[in-house]
Parts: structure tokens; C-alpha cells; sequence
């Protein structure tokens, strides 16, 4: 069971993001390093209004973050223990698939009260997410797990508690179950703290009003100097100085990039002073709205704002305005009905629209011109979780993400699916209705194609090859093998090799190292650790199976151990208190009665990975 011993926010500096130019550039004279933010923008979560509004915006800036393919969910590397994502206020802990960028930006800012337009710009003023280019895998991947620049000083590396996207945004725990706050957490802990909780100076945390000197990154815009003085004006600037120490160029990016994309707020109503058009601001997107969707939506058309063509450029241009979600259209002299939603219309028939709780009788008439402006999607399904089938087709289908899967004879009986769950239609609309596929069996069935060897874990609807040691790791037999059809099997995503279960340790076949699997992730044991805690492996992996599973904190010495790296820089002692290496000054090394003796000492690089605590000064 997963233990949550303290609540830690780390004081982190965080490393800047490159000068988008080489060139000098000028200073934006609206700058005001002082005011960065309004605070009732930084806790905006409704920005947004759901992970579609995210997801549509990463799309128009045809970002690599909008990629919703398994392959690439996987990168973002989402824990698959529901006790710490539930540990790590996850508002979806439970869920049984991959969530895509869009949705766990999303669920991070209403898990953290933060605007998850914050969230982008800084993914972006980071590691360029939103807007830059990944010439290969390698350096994606790196982006991706320092997604937010969390636990990356300027003074060395980035930590190993926080690699991953998904860590990144919500937060982490340490071997022994100490919990950590992720980039949003920590930023709204420093925006809530009475009075703001910004960059320390002279041991304490500067607040709202305080007057402080700042180093700057010099080099991309003209006169910028290397230290700057700037005065607190608001929580939310305080917030974004304490998590980057610098006005240029981290905190000037951030301020342009929330200029450019979320200067007008949601709902916005602009026009050129020379046009006829009017736009409405959305999720920093500018959309035309024509005139009958103003007038279905109640929109004020004389209550608009003239823009330059410079801040009308700024927003990129999405489709036009459609009616509100769950509108229902046709056009005049047509019987053919359509339902908006997400701004794209889709044929329904009657059985759908009142099946859906809606009034066909509430039908808006519209002209042809105006139908043709919007998209035509797929038939509209019954809502999903629907079970239906056809009045003489025999075969049985669920309503899952806007398609149609089928149930196998397998998944049929194990769901136990009863005569009065399902909703029988008609042959003719099953028959116009997508298809996608088979229902994938529950959570922790062990299955196989007819003619392959392989056996496979179902985990979050993906198919998980699972290894003869891990077949027995997992205490499996022969007889928990179930044999789908050869199409069946091949309709499910795969993905990568099964995990053990919690608390194996395990080692690696071609490097010997050991490993304990626990929290959905994979924690090394060193030499020295192994020795005192008397671990050894039950069984070995290959090392290409061990490097699909998350990698986490490593396993410290035992409570108690005194340790200190083998640099001969540094000589800093430290002592293994709650499974944290907690620095002891002078004072407390003496007061401990430690002697040279006691002191154990291990690989640097070791001591570093390990998490760390408050010094000790007792």
C-alpha cells in the first residue's frame, strides 16, 4: 500500500529556454517585468473549458504534443498504479487507457487550480513543445520528460524523480513514499502562500512588493543587462520568478508567448477597423462567426473590439463558429437532421437525438450556404456505453468513443452482459454507424492467437507480450490462457512488455544490474544497497524488456547509514533519514558523535541520484 509520509514542494531553479533567434531582437515595450500575469488569469482552469479546447489549440499550432497514437502516449510515460496516482491528487487515477497530452495538461490545472494556459507557455518557453521542431526520437524523449524544466537548476542536471511528462505536471514520490509536488502544484503553492512565495533572498522567500535583483541570460535581445531590479506587483509574479529566477530570457519568453497566444480573453468578440467580419476569441484561436450562430448563441455583435492586423495576425485563424453542442440543424426542405458537436455536424437519425435525451422537435432551420460552412462528421452514435445489436444480425456491439466495437463471444460472457442491457436498432443503422474494432478484454486477462506463441496482459485496453519469467513472476499457469481469434488479438494496440508485480527485484541479464519494480516503476539498487538490505534478484530480464518500464528514484541505504560521494570536491556528509540523504553541517555531524569510521563512502554519481532532504543543523 502505497504510504504518503510528508508533503514536500522543492525550491527549484529552473533552467531557461534558449533565445527563439540569434539575432538581436527588441524588447516588447509593453514589457513590464513587474506584472508578468493577472492573478485571476494564473488560476484560471476554465480557460480552455475541457481537454478538446487544449487539444484542438496544440493541433493548430501544429504542435507534437497534439499526437494522439499509442506509440506516442506512451513516451509521455503515465504510471499505471492507480495508488500513486490517487496518492498524487490525479483526478483520473483510474482510467483504462493512455491519456494524451491535451488530457493530462487538462486534468493537471484542475488537480492544481492552475490556468493550463500557464502550462503551455511554459512547455513551450522550456523545451519549445508547442512550437518546435524533433529531428529524431532521442531528443523528443528528452524534451518530453523535462517537459516543464521541473528539477532542472541552472547550477547542474535534472533530477531523477521527476522524468516524464506525466511527472513533470503532477509530482512524483521517492522510494520510500515521500511525496513530491510537480511543476503545477509547485507553482500554485507559491501563488497561494499569504503574501506570494518568490525567489529567496537572504534565506527567505521574497513576497508581493519586495524589491529584488535578478541575473539575467544576456544574448538574443538588445540592451538587456546582467542583473536586474524588479518589484513584486502580484502572487502570480512572484509565482514565476521563484520557479524561474530570471527576467530574460525565461520570464520575458513566458510574458511574450502568453502575449501572443492569450491576450484577448475566451469570448472576445474583434474585427478590423477596415472589415466586415466578426471573430470571437477562443483558446487563443480567433474563429468567424457567422450571423445566425450569433444569433443562436445570444451574441452581442455591436459589442466588439477593433484589433490592428499585427494583434489580428497573432491569433491563428480556426473554423468557423458553429452553434452550440448538441444543437440540432436542417437544412430547409431536407428530412436529413444534424447534431453539432464540437462544431462539426453529424448525421443523426431520430432514435439517436431522443436516445441522446434531445428534442428533435427543437430542430433549427438553416439556410444551404450556411450548412456548407461546417464539416460534415460521422453518424452520431447512441451515447457510449451503449450496448446494442440488430434486429436479425446476431452480432453484439459496445458504443465506445464514437464507434462501434464488437464483442467477441469471450468478452461477451466475461462482462456478463445481460438480455435487458442491450438496445436493440435496426439492421439498416447499425450498418451506418463506424466501426472500431473488438471490445478488449478486462484488466489482467492473460490471452493468445491461435498459431502464436506469444502470450499477452490486457492492461488499459493495450496488449502487453508478457516473458516466461514474468509469466511466473506473476504466478500465472497454463489454464489462465485464454485463445482469442487471430483478428481479435490483432485489433488491440500493443504495447510494451508486461511489468512484474509490485516489489519484485529483478536484475538485467546483460549488465547485471538489480532492480526493485514497485509504484509502476523501476527503482536501481546498487552494489553497496544490495549488500546491506541482503537483496538479491528472483529472476533476470533482458535489457530491452527492463527499458520499457518507467525508470524512478533509486533504493537508498538503510535509515541511519552516513554517506558522502567520492568527489573530492565535495564533502558533504549526509545522513539516510526517511529513505532522503539530509546534509548535516559541522554542528550536527559533532552532535551525532560521527566519526571518519562510520562514514560510508560511495560512486558520486550514486549519491546524487538519491533523493535529498533539508539539511540538518542539529
Amino acid at each position: 500500500m502505497l504510504k504518503q509520509k510528508s508533503l514536500t514542494a522543492l525550491s527549484i531553479l529552473i533552467a531557461l529556454s534558449v533565445p527563439l533567434s540569434a539575432l538581436a531582437q527588441s524588447v516588447d515595450p509593453m514589457f513590464n517585468p513587474s506584472h508578468l500575469i493577472d492573478d485571476k488569469v494564473f488560476a484560471d482552469t476554465q480557460t480552455f473549458g475541457g481537454p478538446l479546447g487544449i487539444q484542438k489549440f496544440l493541433q493548430a499550432k501544429n504542435s507534437v504534443l497534439a499526437n494522439t497514437d499509442p506509440a506516442f502516449l506512451v513516451k509521455l510515460k503515465e504510471p499505471t498504479a492507480t495508488l500513486l496516482k490517487q496518492g498524487l491528487d490525479d483526478p483520473e487515477p483510474s482510467l483504462d487507457h493512455l491519456r494524451t497530452a491535451a488530457q493530462l495538461i487538462w486534468d493537471a490545472s484542475r488537480s492544481s487550480g492552475l490556468n493550463p494556459q500557464v502550462i503551455l507557455v511554459t512547455l513551450n518557453k522550456e523545451q519549445s513543445l508547442i512550437t518546435g521542431n524533433f529531428s529524431n526520437d532521442g531528443d523528443l524523449q528528452t524534451a518530453l520528460d523535462h517537459a516543464m524544466g521541473f528539477a532542472c537548476p541552472d547550477s547542474g542536471g535534472c533530477g531523477d524523480l521527476f522524468p516524464g511528462f506525466y511527472y513533470q505536471l503532477f509530482g512524483n514520490f521517492d522510494s520510500a513514499g515521500n511525496r513530491y509536488l510537480g511543476a503545477a502544484k509547485s507553482l500554485m503553492k507559491s501563488f497561494s502562500t499569504p503574501g506570494g512565495r518568490g525567489p529567496m533572498v537572504n534565506g527567505q522567500a521574497a513576497r508581493v512588493g519586495d524589491t529584488i535583483d535578478l541575473q539575467n541570460t544576456l544574448g538574443g535581445f538588445d540592451g538587456v543587462l546582467p542583473e536586474q531590479t524588479v518589484q513584486i506587483a502580484n502572487n502570480a509574479t512572484d509565482a514565476l520568478y521563484r520557479y524561474t529566477p530570471h527576467v530574460f530570457n525565461g520570464n520575458y519568453n513566458f510574458w511574450r508567448f502568453f502575449q501572443s497566444w492569450f491576450k484577448y480573453p475566451n469570448g472576445t468578440l474583434i474585427k478590423l477597423a477596415a472589415g466586415t467580419d466578426t471573430y470571437i476569441i477562443q483558446n487563443g484561436l480567433k474563429q468567424l462567426v457567422p450571423e445566425f450562430v450569433a444569433a443562436a448563441r445570444g451574441l452581442d455583435l455591436s459589442n466588439t473590439v477593433t484589433v490592428s492586423p499585427n494583434e489580428f495576425d497573432d491569433y491563428q485563424t480556426d473554423q468557423v463558429l458553429g452553434p452550440a453542442d448538441n444543437t440540432i440543424v436542417a437544412v430547409a426542405g431536407d428530412s436529413q437532421k444534424y447534431v453539432f458537436i464540437n462544431n462539426v455536424k453529424h448525421p443523426a437519425s431520430d432514435f439517436v437525438i431522443k436516445q441522446r435525451g434531445l428534442d428533435p422537435a427543437k430542430t433549427l432551420a438553416v439556410s444551404s450556404s450556411d450548412s456548407a460552412m461546417f464539416a460534415v462528421g460521422p453518424v452520431l452514435t447512441p451515447k457510449d456505453g451503449t450496448i446494442i445489436r440488430g434486429v436479425t444480425e446476431p452480432a453484439v456491439y459496445l458504443v465506445s468513443n464514437g464507434s462501434l466495437q464488437m464483442y467477441s463471444a469471450f468478452t461477451f460472457a466475461q462482462q456478463k452482459i445481460r438480455k435487458n442491457q442491450i438496445t436493440i436498432v435496426s439492421d439498416a443503422e447499425i450498418g451506418t454507424y463506424p466501426k472500431q474494432g473488438f471490445v478488449p478484454p478486462l484488466d489482467g486477462t492473460v490471452f493468445k492467437a491461435p498459431n502464436d506463441p506469444t502470450v499477452y496482459l490486457a492492461m488499459s485496453g493495450l496488449a502487453h507480450p508478457i516473458t516466461a519469467d514474468i509469466f511466473k513472476n506473476r504466478r500465472l499457469s497454463f489454464k489462465d490462457i485464454v485463445t482469442l481469434s487471430a483478428d481479435e488479438v490483432g485489433a488491440m494496440p500493443f504495447d510494451s512488455f508486461a511489468p512484474p508485480t509490485e516489489h519484485s527485484f529483478f536484475a538485467v541479464s546483460e549488465t547485471g544490474l538489480l532492480y526493485e519494480y514497485k509504484d509502476g516503476a523501476k527503482h536501481l539498487i546498487s552494489t553497496y544497497v544490495a549488500k546491506q538490505r541482503g537483496i538479491t534478484p528472483d529472476f533476470a530480464v533482458s535489457q530491452n524488456e527492463a527499458a520499457a518500464w518507467q525508470d524512478s528514484i533509486p533504493i537508498p541505504p538503510r535509515d541511519g547509514t552516513i554517506v558522502m560521494g567520492d568527489n573530492s570536491s565535495d564533502h558533504t556528509v549526509y545522513l539516510v533519514l526517511n529513505a532522503q540523504l539530509r546534509p548535516l553541517t559541522y554542528q550536527a555531524y559533532k552532535n551525532r558523535r560521527i566519526t571518519p569510521k562510520r562514514i560510508v563512502v560511495l560512486p558520486q554519481a550514486e549519491v546524487d541520484a538519491y533523493a535529498k532532504g533539508d539539511v540538518l543543523a542539529k
